[in-house]
């Protein structure tokens, strides 16, 4: 059998069929030679496939020589497509002349003018229109110099060799002595050449045709898995038969009726809420997979979606030890990955400003600063190189990252520069790797980046020992290696001085490095007889499974989305012969078909949860639909359908959503009384009580910060810090000492404070720039309309962020008394010339206050929608401020200076807060300690703090997430 061949679909087919053929005999034998087809094609065309990135590089030289002018960054924006196109070209024998002539017309006909509508222009040849039809000119002339390249250097990528052999085929294989006999097994839909050749080698008996075909979808002519089959019955392609006819047909006879016939068959329909969850359960699947008389059943685990592969590997029971995985792990599913993409994706953002000398200063983004830092390679790395941050006077040591991270946001610094970073990362080796800006047109320095990169990442890999990320750490090595080789052909090609290649800039570096990655997987060692076998739907043609357990078997996985990726319109593929999506869905059914036909128990997961997949979904297959509504009726009860829901373990079963709620023990109202003793109330967070109870307990008791964030952008809170800094700046320097407020005076003082407050924020261009042009007009008119009220009105302002304090001994029940202390900070203190005493308070915000109030006490206590907040706040100002005794008997009323209604006109917004028709100062102390007696005795009683049933309120809440709003 030495001269005997056995092609099969893929490379998991022959693994399987040696070890098959093996069990049958009892001595040694020479095996036939089984190979995939690929590797068939290859070696019978006696061709090298080329590899995708050195066949982009072919092609660019090619239309180099058609179009001078073609720019690689956009050629490699459509290369990959057009050589896909090429490869369907050959691989369907397409007349490339015919096609491409057929292209060009109908590209022409675009830019015909005839018959124009009323007052349409006419389409103009601009130098991008023109370039965009010359590209389907020169197509033509693209693909055949292309193959006689590839073939004067004994390449070929995959299309092409399978062209040369179908139109080779009787001088390769029909005359050649090594092909005495070859079988074709388990083949769906061919393509022109492979169809060619079959044809070639059936009509001269010398190759034979084994089907796996079952009578379901051959004798239903609705049924998509059987399409190609029943059309190449049609036209007469040998091997199709029944097996009703009996034994004795010989080894071509395929054809069954397994799907509808074969008894004790069960199928299930799951759906789970995210994708995360198909694998918890497949791996819950597979370990109880069950055993009958000492027989495990052979079970497939195949992934539609094959991101899914590490999820499903981590789910796996420790007992499942004897598995194999047939399909790679893709590299770009890689923690490495991650990390370098991030790092092209630093450099990509890097911005570049002009220092006072006019010169150019490249700078990195915070973001991307703050990704690639928390990394957990860098981390690592940092951990164990135990890099601290610099000492400070009373502090222990800090970890570097953390201290780093701190100081960006402290410092609000949006925009930092290598030499900021090197220094504040201690000028570690790492930072000059990761902070050193890379040239835009030449990426051999971005390669010895990596290098070095890498040589840093092996101890972190050698102290982590992970084994698979050791493995890509090496494959990305060769991957870098393997593109550097190819620039540096490149550049000896087109004579580029220094070795480096003027058309590959960093952009089209990382998108031949992800190409490559992209291709790249970890393959693993193989276990071909396990019992359990992980693989996409690809690698099970040819095999059967007993059980079998698709994952992601949702619309737009299974079959995938219709996409029409290519140069070729629709219709003109339609017109030649190429295939559209419309073939693939029927060779995604096929697959499907197959694999079900001899297998015992199957269950189907898929995702519930809508656009799970970007297909804006989320719902099961319809090939999950036809299964139910098509195959199961027609098995006339041979399957047993089950759709069982979800039901998660004991004790995690969802219940009804309630109220977050939590009770005052001992321990809390002691947290309570330190508070209130040490820290005290403030009108902020006398509001926050009552708005929300749980609110004041998660920020004032349990202390809950919100992680701390950056942001290039002026916050609507900086903004407010920064003007009010400018107001009291502008009071304290100029209206106390009563000198002129100017407007250069009031853009000066502005100017000075936004370097204080915001630091290394830039705000010469976009959304900060805007805001700065706000805050100068707000402030102008402002100081404007200050001028007229002191002439006015004589103001003469008394005090500047003045903190106001007292202490109030509260009764809380049990004889225990509670000295709470009662606190504020007034932005400004104002007497008018009439003796009025004004306690003011800036807000760049929006201010209502209620025009008909009811009695003041019940205002202070209703927590109705946030309503009473500023009254609130006015009250206890006022309050604060008579209690310091400093009214001296003149009249005092509290009120805001608001910049958000209308900057040209701003006015002292009041309410009238008073308990007496009188409005006495010591009627106004009592009463409002009365009030604050109930506050405090409230916060005391035994009712548990409780989140608001006002969801306005929790808008803007920072601890949303943890009461599930």
């Amino acid at each position: 059998m030495d001269h005997v061949w056995v092609i099969l679909p893929t490379r998991r087919a022959v693994s399987v069929f040696n070890q098959e053929l093996a069990e049958l005999t009892d001595r040694p034998m020479l095996a036939p030679h089984a190979v995939a087809v690929d590797d068939f094609i290859t070696e019978a065309a006696d061709v090298q496939i080329i590899d995708s990135v050195s066949l982009l590089f072919e092609l660019y030289d090619v239309f180099q020589q058609l179009e001078h002018q073609v720019e690689f960054d956009k050629f490699v924006g459509w290369a990959s497509i057009l050589l896909t196109d090429f490869d369907r070209i050959d691989q369907f024998l397409i007349d490339a002349d015919k096609l491409f002539g057929y292209l060009t017309e109908a590209k022409r006909l675009e830019t015909w003018n005839l018959q124009l509508p009323s007052g349409a222009a006419p389409v103009v040849n601009t130098p991008v229109t023109s370039q965009y039809f010359k590209l389907f000119t020169n197509l033509k002339d693209a693909y055949h110099r292309l193959r006689e390249r590839l073939t004067a250097k004994g390449l070929a990528y995959r299309g092409m060799a399978y062209r040369l052999l179908a139109n080779e085929v009787e001088a390769r294989l029909l005359g050649n002595p090594l092909y005495e006999k070859i079988y074709f097994v388990g083949f769906n839909a061919l393509s022109a050449a492979e169809e060619q050749i079959i044809r070639v080698l059936t009509k001269a008996n010398k190759a034979e045709l084994i089907w796996d075909t079952d009578a379901y979808y051959m004798q239903n002519g609705r049924q998509e898995a059987g399409v190609f089959l029943r059309k190449y019955k049609q036209i007469g392609l040998p091997g199709f038969k029944d097996r009703s006819g009996g034994p004795g047909l010989g080894n071509t006879v395929t054809t069954g009726r397994d799907l509808t016939e074969t008894p004790g068959r069960t199928y299930r329909m799951v759906g789970v809420p995210t994708a995360s969850l198909q694998a918890k359960l497949a791996g819950q699947l597979v370990s109880e997979t069950p055993t009958v008389g000492g027989h495990t059943p052979r079970t497939a685990v195949v992934l539609a979606d094959e991101t899914l592969l590490i999820p499903v590997l981590y789910s796996l029971n420790e007992t499942v030890r004897d598995l194999n995985v047939t399909m790679g792990l893709s590299l770009r599913h890689s923690l490495l990955f991650t990390l370098v993409d991030t790092l092209f994706e630093l450099q990509r953002t890097l911005v570049r400003f002009n220092d006072p000398g006019g010169q150019s200063i490249p700078k990195f983004h915070h973001r991307q600063v703050t990704k690639l830092l928390n990394h957990p390679f860098v981390r690592q790395y940092a951990t164990i190189n135990e890099l601290l941050a610099p000492d400070q006077p009373n502090e222990l040591p800090k970890p570097l990252i953390d201290w780093l991270l701190g100081e960006l946001i402290s410092g609000k610094r949006a925009y930092l520069s290598s030499d900021e970073l090197r220094a504040l990362g201690q000028q570690d080796a790492l930072f000059g790797i990761l902070f050193t800006p890379w040239p835009d047109h030449d990426p051999t320095l971005a390669i010895q980046a990596l290098y070095e990169l890498i040589d840093l990442l092996r101890d972190v890999y050698r102290e982590g020992q992970d084994t698979i990320e050791i493995e890509y750490l090496y494959l990305f090595f060769s991957l870098l290696k393997q593109l550097e080789t190819t620039l540096r052909q490149q550049a000896q090609q087109t004579g580029a001085p220094g070795g480096r290649t003027p058309a590959v800039t960093l952009k089209s570096f990382r998108q031949f490095l992800n190409e490559l990655i992209r291709q790249t997987t970890i393959p693993f060692t193989s276990e071909g007889d396990s019992p359990v076998q992980l693989m996409g739907l690809l690698e099970t043609r040819g095999l059967d499974f007993e059980r079998v357990i698709v994952l992601s078997a949702n619309e737009g996985v299974l079959p995938q989305a219709r996409k029409h990726n290519s140069l070729i319109p629709f219709d003109i593929a339609l017109e030649v012969g190429l295939p559209t999506y419309r073939e693939q869905e029927s060779i995604t059914a096929y697959h499907l078909y197959r694999l079900l036909q001899r297998a015992k128990d199957v269950t189907f997961l898929y995702t519930t949860t809508p656009d799970a997949y970007g297909n804006g979904k989320g719902e099961p297959s319809r090939f999950l639909r036809q299964i139910e509504h098509e195959l199961v009726p027609a098995a006339n009860g041979t399957i047993t359908l089950f759709k069982p829901g979800l039901r998660l373990a004991a004790g995690a079963d969802r219940q009804e959503a309630a109220l977050l709620q939590v009770q005052k023990s001992d321990a809390i109202k002691a947290k309570l009384t330190t508070y209130l003793t040490k820290h005290g109330i403030y009108p902020t967070h006398l509001n926050q009580y009552v708005s929300c109870g749980m609110q004041f307990y998660f920020h004032k008791l349990v202390n809950i910060r919100e992680e701390r964030d950056l942001d290039e952008h002026i916050g609507t809170d900086e903004f407010g810090t920064w003007m009010h800094e400018t107001l009291e700046a502008i009071d304290r320097d100029y209206r106390m000492r009563q000198l002129p407020v100017t407007k250069d005076i009031v853009l000066q003082v502005l100017k000075e404070q936004y370097a204080k407050v915001m630091s290394g924020r830039v705000a010469d261009t976009g959304y900060n720039l805007l805001f700065y042009k706000l805050a100068e007009d707000i402030m102008v008119q402002f100081q404007q309309f200050q001028n007229e009220e002191t002439a006015r009105r004589g103001i003469r302002i008394l005090g500047l962020e003045e903190h106001f304090a007292t202490t109030l001994p509260v009764d809380i029940g049990g004889g225990t008394i509670v000295h709470v202390r009662i606190g504020g900070k007034l932005d400004r203190t104002e007497q008018l010339d009439n003796g009025t005493i004004r306690i003011v308070d800036y807000k760049t915000g929006k201010v209502e206050l209620p025009v008909k109030m009811p009695n003041l006490r019940e205002s202070i206590t209703d927590a109705a929608e946030g309503r009473w907040d500023k009254i609130r706040q006015l009250w206890l100002y006022k309050y604060l401020f008579l209690k310091s005794g400093r009214a001296n008997g003149y009249p005092v009323e509290a009120g805001f200076y608001s910049f958000r209604a209308d900057p040209a006109t701003p006015q002292f917004k009041t309410n009238r807060v008073a308990f007496s028709d009188d409005n006495d100062h010591a009627t106004y102390i009592e009463e409002s300690e009365k009030l604050i007696t109930i506050f405090v005795q409230r916060m005391f009683s035994d009712d548990p703090f409780t989140m608001t049933t006002n969801l306005a309120a929790c808008e803007f809440c920072q601890y949303t997430k943890i009461c599930g709003r």
